[in-house]
């Protein structure tokens, strides 16, 4: 097993693209991503067919990133880690920021940059000089330049890199017609959304065999030296049979997709049978249920199947005084009475709470980014909220979480009614396994 991580100098480089060719390209791939996105990991596990992972600095310790980093990793040729935007940036300033660098010195993985490399010469050289001097403990092993059209431009590029460092060139990216991926407000268009995806990952695979050195790629990651601590295990030990025999529903389509896989495999640990259901086109939830999972997504693109499935909803409040339920960000958006769309058009959604929901057009910069959450109980949690929508003409008083950002601005949200728990914070649920509750799942 060996492991590396692809960065890039800035956001909008292309460094998810030549990641996903690279992972194309290979064999037998375990793909990583660092950050809360879920987007990013669904094209990873069409590319490759295997499951993502998240690695996440400010909701995961050090030692259950190296754990979930190792265990993820058996049995497989290489694990590939995608990092997030530039490389060093991060939560704040410092060098241990939870940047794409921070997390490769924790895992001790070499680092490979992707440079831009339109309109430079020489140039080039002094901005991968800045990026190997910032931090000499972050291990840039190689560059691959994107945006270079031709062999005789990226061998002029190698020249003057050859000559000035001792950096490995991998080879370089051209500007390809056919792979550009659509964006909505959370990032890439879903995988599944995509018709065409697979002649998408056809063109980046043949590329990168093209113009990418993967052999020296593959020389180049290094050992993934199994971690000396168990705090993971010690967890998945503390969640053991507590859910044995219980039934999960899982709302799974393309209005609620965003899940942790790490997440969903710590409830199986606990015991529980995980059922996935369909909040658009199912009718009824499943049979015999013991609890619900609602995790975040987009219902606001499907505001309308999501509103006329009347029997599904009804289903959903028949059972909602019984069983636990949990939801966070778009499942808790479905949970609400209804949503408003940017044009004015409102869609009733289940209404276990007495709470309304509107979509902006800007990100809600206010509660954007990563969050400390104190439950009432004084369990702390670390958690990510990312939405384009917002509360209004709310009517429920009790809440569970009181939020704090590190600019210290505060706000409560987790709203609780009978057995319900629902709010915007998406929850890593490594972050802690709270005591009267099993992964946010409640034992008592």
């Amino acid at each position: 097993m060996r492991g590396i991580l692809i960065g890039g100098t800035r956001s909008g480089i292309g460094k998810t693209t030549i990641t996903m060719a690279i992972m194309s390209a290979l064999q037998n791939v375990a793909p990583f991503k660092i950050g809360p996105d879920y987007i990013d990991t669904k094209f990873q596990e069409v590319v490759t067919e295997n499951k993502a992972y998240n690695l996440d600095g400010f909701m995961l310790n050090e030692n259950i990133i190296k754990e979930l980093f190792w265990e993820k990793s058996q049995n497989k040729e290489i694990s590939i880690i995608e990092g997030v935007m530039g490389l060093y940036d991060g939560l704040n300033h410092e060098i241990d920021n939870f940047s794409s660098a921070h997390i490769s010195r924790i895992l001790d993985v070499p680092v490979i940059l992707v440079v831009d490399g339109k309109g430079l010469s020489t140039s080039i050289v002094a901005e991968i000089m800045g990026y190997i001097n910032f931090d000499k403990n972050t291990k840039i092993v190689g560059v691959i330049l994107n945006n270079v059209n031709s062999e005789k431009l990226y061998s002029h590029l190698k020249e003057a890199i050859n000559r000035y460092t001792n950096i490995e060139c991998l080879g370089y990216f051209p500007k390809v017609e056919g792979i550009k991926l659509d964006s909505r407000h959370l990032g890439l268009v879903q995988a599944p959304e995509i018709m065409d995806l697979e002649k998408k990952i056809e063109i980046l695979r043949e590329q990168a065999k093209k113009t990418i050195n993967l052999e020296k790629i593959k020389d180049l990651a290094k050992k993934i030296e199994k971690p000396q601590s168990n705090e993971g295990e010690n967890i998945i030990k503390s969640v053991r049979d507590k859910l044995k025999g219980k039934k999960i529903g899982i709302a799974k389509d393309k209005a609620f997709s965003f899940y942790y896989n790490d997440n969903i495999e710590l409830l199986e640990e606990a015991g529980a049978e995980i059922i996935e259901f369909s909040p658009i086109s199912d009718k009824l939830l499943p049979e015999n249920l013991d609890f619900l999972y609602f995790g975040g997504g987009y219902p606001e693109n499907f505001a309308k199947e999501l509103s006329e499935n009347y029997s599904m909803k009804k289903s959903i409040k028949d059972v909602s005084k019984k069983i636990g339920i949990y939801a966070e960000c778009g499942g808790f958006i479905y949970l609400t009475k209804g949503l408003k769309q940017i044009d004015g058009t409102y869609f009733d959604f289940v209404g276990l709470l007495d709470i309304k929901t509107e979509m902006k057009n800007k990100l809600n910069i206010k509660r954007f980014g990563y969050v400390k959450i104190e439950m009432v109980e004084g369990i702390q949690l670390r958690a990510h909220e990312f939405h384009y929508s917002d509360i209004y003409d709310i009517n429920e008083k009790n809440t569970q979480f009181k939020i704090t950002k590190a600019n210290g601005s505060s706000w409560e949200c987790g709203y609780s009614r009978d057995k319900l728990l629902a709010g915007y914070p998406h929850i890593n649920f490594y972050s802690n396994i709270l005591k009267r509750y099993s992964c946010l799942i409640k034992i008592e």
